[in-house]
């Protein structure tokens, strides 16, 4: 036998042995009913027709009670005590008089359909009762009201949702009740319940301690055997939460509708799921055109990085911020700044949230901004190498004249009889050694002034201040100028624009030589050192003897367009500040001691900043 043949035989016999167990004590009873009234229709000499009216009664009550087996017994037993002691001849099964018989049969028909009415009954009302047990298990608010809206019915679920037993719900008016909100007018939602039998909406009721709830009605129509309209069944289900979240999820999305930056959300990998008004005034996309469309192919998307490494990143990060590139409906490419969350949901899918601010015309104003400090960078530079015409004129005909003066002494020597050629050979070692010191002056003043791109080099800062030294010999010699240098030989390597630091370096030699000459007859000090005042930093320092800085313009000397000296721009300061910072360092000013200022700035010994 198997085991669910087993389960459902240990299910059964219990059932049986209880079933068989009560029709037995049923039968007993009515049996011990039937013999106390034998035996006071016997002692009382009651008639024939009050004994079988009290049969009867016990026929009625052993069916209401038992089963149809068991009445039908009582029934079978009533009839043999009726013959038996009651009918004549007494003490005889024997009947001598047709009425008798009679009677009997017409007892046994009434106690047959008595029976059978009443199981039926009976059984109706038991299924009844299981299906009312069926509905109070149910967590569903479901009861029955008449035509008129009187509850005729109301279960568990009912009274946990509402408050109200069964008791105090059953014969009220429902929607007085539960002073029902109704999404349209009742005539026309019982006009349809009338037409098609059934009603589903939403309804807001009040519960028995004043608070409301918000639930999903369903209504079904009950007729009759004629299709009149009998009663009305409503299951109503609590939705109130779900409207709550509902109502929360619709206003962040109005709050999102109502943001100037573009949100997105879209289900990885790409698909998009929701596109707010920003969105679609930013991009020209409508929501319906992008909703469904993968985000990257849409908006043509150019990463700082490959798309599924961008993604990659992502999703372990959780977040991601930085700037993207999209491509608007007409063509346009807009620049946002770009910030993705990673939303995981309950269900396993992964959401990313992404908020996007147009930053096109801030980025163009930015390389504006840059294009206009460059050129004026070079505007400066040339307005140094101006100032600087004499001492590279100086610098270049001192080469160009030693050349002169060797080729004419080689001419010498080639003209002499014999020629000495080895003088000869001497004097044009000179003229190219002067040739080339000409060309390297050139090759500075061209770079310097030349508008070139910002590029890294690895070069020793100490060289390129002996080479600024060098074009400012002839400025430095008109005050005179003392000038010294304190550069260290343990200066590493930097990686940097060569060109762009030496116009600092010139910048602030220049403003040390111009501040110097107001100093009457005092000493004109200048001295350029560098070192190193941290192991991760290299210095260079111009310091002068000259009036010194004036406190409350200290931190003034680097704005754009500020300046102590009457003719000057104000540009020098700012744009060495801008250089220096974009190589990751920094520029400032202090008093020199015992007076003078102090220009120092610091470059990393690694990397160059970002160039």
């Amino acid at each position: 036998m198997s085991e669910r043949s087993s389960k459902r035989t240990g299910l059964v016999l219990p059932n049986q042995k209880a079933k068989f167990w009560r029709t037995a004590a049923q039968c007993l009873a009515g049996t011990i009913a039937v013999a106390l009234i034998t035996f006071v229709c016997v002692r009382l000499r009651l008639n024939l027709a009050t004994a079988v009216c009290l049969y009867l009664v016990v026929v009625i009550l052993v069916s209401l009670q038992g089963n149809f087996l068991s009445s039908a017994i009582v029934s079978l037993l009533a009839s043999g005590c009726f013959l038996y002691f009651l009918s004549p001849p007494t003490f005889s099964f024997w009947v001598s008089d047709l009425s008798e018989l009679v009677v009997i049969v017409v007892f046994l028909t009434i106690s047959a359909l008595t029976t059978y009415f009443v199981s039926r009954v009976s059984k109706a009302t038991e299924e009844l009762r299981e299906q009312a047990s069926l509905l109070n298990l149910t967590h569903d608010s479901i009861f029955v009201r008449d035509m008129n809206n009187v509850i005729t019915y109301w279960n568990h679920g009912a009274e946990e949702l509402y408050g109200w037993t069964v008791g105090e719900a059953i014969g009220k008016t429902t929607h007085q009740l539960l002073g029902t909100a109704f999404p349209a007018p009742l005539d026309e939602i019982n006009n349809e319940l009338l037409r098609t039998g059934r009603w589903e909406g939403e309804l807001r009721h009040t519960k028995a301690d004043g608070t409301h709830v918000v639930v999903a009605s369903r209504w079904s129509l009950q007729r009759d055997e004629r299709q009149g309209p009998l009663a009305i069944l409503e299951l109503n289900g609590d939705i109130t939460e779900r409207k709550r979240a509902e109502d929360a999820i619709r206003r962040q999305a109005n709050l999102l509708e109502q943001t100037h930056d573009a949100i997105i959300v879209w289900e990885l990998p790409q698909k998009i799921i929701f596109w707010n008004r920003a969105a679609e005034q930013l991009y020209g996309f409508s929501k319906e055109e992008a909703i469904g469309r993968p985000n990257h192919e849409l908006l043509q998307t150019e990463h700082p990085m490959p798309t599924p490494v961008f993604e990659g990143n992502l999703e372990r990060d959780g977040e991601w911020a930085g700037e993207l590139t999209h491509t608007a409906r007409d063509g346009r490419k807009i620049v946002v700044e770009s910030r993705h969350v990673m939303v995981p949901e309950a269900d396993g899918r992964r959401l990313v949230l992404e908020t996007n601010r147009d930053i096109t015309e801030r980025k163009q104003t930015q390389e504006s901004l840059d294009q206009a400090q460059a050129n004026l960078a070079r505007v400066n530079r040339v307005m140094l190498v101006g100032e600087m015409t004499a001492s590279i004129a100086h610098e270049v005909n001192q080469p160009i004249a030693a050349a002169v003066t060797n080729a004419g002494a080689c001419l010498r020597w080639l003209a002499a009889q014999p020629p000495d050629m080895e003088k000869a050979r001497l004097a044009l070692d000179r003229i190219v050694r002067d040739g080339s010191r000409a060309s390297e002056v050139i090759r500075r003043v061209r770079a310097l002034v030349k508008k070139v791109p910002p590029r890294a080099d690895l070069f020793d800062i100490n060289d390129a201040v002996l080479e600024v030294i060098a074009m400012a010999q002839s400025e430095l010699q008109k005050l005179p100028v003392d000038l010294r240098t304190r550069l260290s030989s343990d200066v590493p390597l930097v990686t940097a624009d060569r060109v762009q630091l030496q116009q600092v370096i010139l910048n602030l030699i220049v403003n040390a030589i111009d501040a110097m000459s107001g100093v009457g007859d005092g000493s004109r000090e200048l001295v350029v050192g560098s070192g190193r005042s941290d192991p991760d930093d290299v210095f260079v320092e111009v310091r002068d003897s000259g009036p010194g800085l004036d406190p409350a313009s200290l931190n003034r000397l680097f704005d754009s367009f500020y300046s102590t000296k009457p003719d000057g721009m104000g540009m020098g300061l700012s744009i060495s500040r801008s250089i220096v910072e974009a190589h990751g360092g920094r520029l400032w000013a202090m008093p020199n001691e015992p007076h003078g200022a102090v220009f120092r700035f610091t470059l990393p010994v690694e990397g160059g900043g970002n160039l």
